[in-house]
């Protein structure tokens, strides 16, 4: 069982951890934190809690009134507290510094915390040793290489449900919400901190004195603001209709998936697990990107689109702070359908870069651990690269192989274009089984079949003898004239990696048709 932010950062005050980062925009619920750990851990002895903030130097941690002593500059804050006066002091100093990661890059503040660092490592006795912890509250996670080895990063997690109940019970009153009601709300409102959810519940109760399924829509828009704020992942619009064609095998798998996530709580209730996400390997072409529209549909989520190259930033610790930030926007949007497309091109080079080995690391971690139900997708054309971890059963619930279309897939995705850009209707001189087979062994794609139905409309469009519909002649014609995109490639030695991966790749054929 994971042990909570409060039990974590008592253990590091405890281990004699110098400097404690807590990366999180919600310092109400740090201070309490910080106060809880202090008056249990430290009891005994008795705590002394100070607070730096950079917009009014020193503050009453109490009062938050700026402090009779005028020290406004961090540097000259920290000197305070570096002198060997604390080893005899017998109560613990714990001293916040909150949004100060514009100073952390003066190397003045650096050096003062690198000399109560040192004093601190020093300790040769339990009983007297330098009593000062340095907590730093920040909305970014910003460490200088210069201290980076000298930090411990704790995370706050977003309340659990039975948190999430109690702060409910705290805005409108124990009992006053009905239970079934309850249930779903609280899991709407999975993966918001305590301040959202307070904000949240009191809106909605100031709406019509009550709090119930009509208030989840409210509670949705505000998830949607959060993922437009962040700017770490993309919102992708799932409007209108969506046909996979042949992935009969993927479409009814997902529905039993879809069974489990709509209905969460009572799954977990008859001891179900989330369900995590899947893996669509494949083909370039092949309706990978498509399916994340259709799982979102089928699930009746929002999509997000997570692109890790934009998570990157140049400042130590400061891409994984931006995934931490995304993943963190996911849990609070949910439920969702998190979508990686082209996932090899983010984790392929984990095993190099130490950056990205960083971010290969704890996402993985989260793909195991993850409690909120969010429904990740992942799509790859070449995984030859991808570290083997990755694809090991547990990671996904399941990895599903997107092969090209053979004959009776192929008739069926033309006759899905076909009727797209013919009202709706197949015209009656098309032969879907005749299309299929002069494709059969031309390695087409279904991106491929949608380009040649695109060009066979704008023929019949421009007819010098008048508008039409679609033709046989039209597409037959057009089949023998195109080579696919897979057969141009087929002596391209990166080409001939990724469909050897794809054979070895022990994993389910989307289609019933493979």
């Amino acid at each position: 069982m994971s042990k909570t932010p409060e039990q974590l950062l008592g253990q590091y005050m405890k281990a004699l951890r110098p400097i404690i980062y807590i990366n999180h925009f919600d310092f109400e619920t740090v201070d309490r934190i910080v106060e809880n750990v202090g008056n249990k851990y430290f009891k005994n002895r008795g705590v002394n809690i100070v607070e730096f903030t950079e917009s009014s130097g020193w503050v009453d941690f109490k009062t938050k009134n700026v402090h009779d002593s005028g020290v406004t500059e961090l540097v000259d804050f920290l000197q305070l507290f570096n002198t060997d006066q604390f080893s005899s002091v017998k109560k613990e100093t714990i001293v916040i510094l909150k949004e100060v990661h514009e100073s952390l890059r003066d190397k003045r503040v650096f050096s003062a915390l690198q000399a109560i660092a040192r004093r601190k490592s020093m300790a040769d006795d339990r009983n007297t040793y330098y009593r000062v912890t340095v907590i730093i509250v920040d909305t970014k996670l910003l460490i200088p290489p210069e201290i980076e080895k000298l930090i411990t990063v704790v995370e706050v997690t977003p309340p659990d449900d039975a948190e999430i109940k109690n702060i409910l019970e705290r805005v409108v009153g124990v009992g006053k919400i009905k239970e079934d009601d309850l249930n779903d709300i609280t899991m709407a409102l999975s993966g918001l901190s305590e301040f959202e959810i307070t904000q949240i519940a009191r809106l909605a109760y100031i709406n019509d004195g009550k709090i119930d399924k009509n208030d989840l829509n409210l509670i949705f828009e505000e998830k949607r603001q959060a993922i437009q704020k962040s700017g770490l992942l993309e919102l992708v619009n799932t409007a209108g209709k969506v046909d996979l064609g042949d992935f009969d095998n993927l479409t009814e798998y997902l529905d039993g998936k879809k069974r489990i996530f709509k209905n969460l709580a009572d799954a977990r209730a008859h001891g179900v697990d989330s369900p995590s996400g899947i893996m669509l390997v494949g083909m370039p072409g092949c309706g990978k990107s498509l399916s994340a529209t259709c799982v979102a549909k089928m699930f009746d989520c929002p999509l997000l689109k997570l692109d890790i190259g934009r998570l990157l930033g140049k400042y130590v610790g400061e891409s994984e702070e931006n995934l931490r930030k995304a993943i963190q926007v996911a849990e609070a949007a949910s439920p969702c359908i998190l979508w990686i497309d082209e996932i090899e091109k983010a984790f392929a080079g984990a095993s190099g870069g130490e950056v990205m080995t960083r971010m290969f690391g704890y996402f993985l971690t989260w793909m195991q651990e993850k409690k909120a139900p969010v429904y990740v997708l992942a799509t790859a054309n070449n995984i030859s690269g991808l570290p083997p971890e990755f694809t090991r059963r547990g990671r996904f619930d399941e990895i599903f192989k997107v092969d090209l279309p053979t004959r009776d897939g192929i008739a069926k995705i033309f006759e899905i274009h076909i009727k797209k850009r013919s009202k709706g209707v197949l015209p009656e001189d098309i032969d879907t089984d005749e299309l299929a087979r002069l494709c059969d062994g031309g390695m087409y794609s279904g991106a491929d079949i949608a380009s040649i139905v695109k060009e066979a409309a704008e023929m019949a469009y421009l007819d010098p003898d008048g508008m039409r519909e679609i033709s046989q002649e039209d597409l037959e014609t057009l089949i023998r004239k195109t080579v696919s995109s897979c057969k141009s490639q087929e002596k391209n030695e990166t080409f001939k990696k990724m469909v050897q991966a794809l054979k070895e790749l022990d994993s389910k054929p989307v289609s019933k048709y493979n």
